[in-house]
Order: C-alpha cells, then structure tokens, then sequence
C-alpha cells in the first residue's frame, strides 16, 4: 500500500487521512483470474477499492451481445453508482487477473461520505469522469472510422495505463482485440486491419499478450487528436 496510487484514480485524489479511512471502513479481499465481482442486474449496493490487479467492466444486451465498456485498476471503485442511487447493477466486473480490493458495505460507504464531504465530491466527480468518457466514445462513433475510433481508444488506453520502457510505452494491462473491436464498436477483421495500419506507421508493436507504442505524438495524430489536445511523446514521464 506503499506505492503512489494512479495520478488520475480517484482514490489518489484524497488526502492521505481520508484514504486511510476510507480503505479502513472496509474489508480486505482477493478475487482470482477471470472471478467476478459483481454481476449486472443484482441488487447488491457494496463497494469496491480496487488495492491491486485489473479489472473489466462489460455489459450484455438483450440479444445477449457481450461489450466491453471500461477498464479499472488500482485506485478505482467500482459499484459506487449502485451504492448511490440503490439501482440494480448495469454492468458486470470481472477480475482480469489476480485482484485485491477492499469491500465496504452500503451503510458504511454512505455515512463515510456524509463525515467526508471533500470525499463526496471526489466520488461525484469521478462518476461524472466515467460518464463523460462514455459520451465521447458515442460522438467518437458517429464522427471516425474504425481505425480512427481504435487509435482514439488506444491514445487513452495509453494515457490511464502506460508504462514506460526505454524508448517506448507498453500496455500496462491484458486486453484482446475482440475486447478492442468491442470497445470500437466494429469488427474483429477491422480492428485487425488498423493494427496493420499503425504497426506498418512504426507507431504500435504487438506481440503474444504484449502491446507498446513508440510515440504519443504518432498515436494522437492517427486519433486526430489536436496537437493542443494530447500530452506529447513524454507522456507517461520517463523513470
């Protein structure tokens, strides 16, 4: 529990007093690869402090279409909207890879945040993060094609979960091109056929269960991200 938490979770936005709290009004547990945390559609209303690991967060459609929508880590909460406004679970979270995290019961998190209102307004404002991600990914479908949309999603992909390697940035986190093509909202094939296009740019590499760019600046202009936009070629800083 030694190490910095992420500089844009929302856990990393508290002072350390309140993080402490926070994490003590809970319980300790760890979740296997591929154990689910929760499911979408109970009405559980705990919360999660992810401590370690990856997760992802999919929804099933009626027709029983599986999407991926977001991806949490170290740092993040999961189940806070549930515990807010006591509606049924709207996604499911599975454990990427071996994960720990602290649970805090309903009746818990609610008084945590009513002695903590600064606390409050951080879990507020990283709901309204969430759901402003989500709106840009549905102009971001309606304005790109699919090898525009991919490079978007990896730019950001990039930025929450990069790590740098020498002269080069890896994926922190496991995700599968089906996953991508989910995200994008195409097909395998398509997001087959971008890769191709950003690995023949010199911009991405990919290998079995690897994945790294070599410029940020590349990547952006591929997203057609404003250069005013994107954080440059030394972003995430190097160690």
């Amino acid at each position: 529990m030694h190490r910095p938490w992420p500089a844009k979770s929302v856990i990393a936005s508290l002072k350390s007093d309140q993080c402490r709290a926070l994490l003590a009004s809970g319980h300790p547990r760890d979740f296997a690869a591929e154990e689910v945390l929760v499911n979408q559609g109970e009405t559980t209303r705990h919360v999660f402090v992810l401590i370690d690991g990856v997760t992802k967060v999919t929804c099933s459609s009626r027709n029983g279409r599986r999407v991926l929508l977001a991806i949490r880590s170290r740092g993040d909460l999961i189940g806070e909207l549930a515990s807010l406004d006591g509606s049924p679970r709207i996604a499911t979270v599975t454990a990427t890879g071996p994960v720990s995290a602290v649970v805090i019961a309903h009746r818990d998190f609610e008084a945590f945040l009513a002695r903590n209102p600064e606390v409050s307004q951080a879990v507020s404002a990283s709901i309204a993060g969430k759901f402003r991600s989500t709106t840009q990914r549905v102009v971001d479908y309606g304005a790109h094609d699919a090898p525009v949309r991919l490079a978007r999603v990896l730019y950001r992909l990039y930025q929450d979960y990069g790590l740098r390697k020498g002269d080069r940035v890896e994926l922190g986190i496991p995700i599968t091109q089906p996953e991508l093509a989910s995200i994008i909202g195409a097909s395998e094939a398509a997001v087959q056929k971008a890769l191709a296009g950003l690995r023949q740019g010199g911009i991405v590499s990919t290998g079995y269960r690897t994945n790294a760019i070599t410029s940020f600046a590349a990547l952006a202009k591929a997203a057609d991200i404003p250069p005013d936009e994107g954080e440059g070629d030394d972003f995430p800083p190097k160690p």
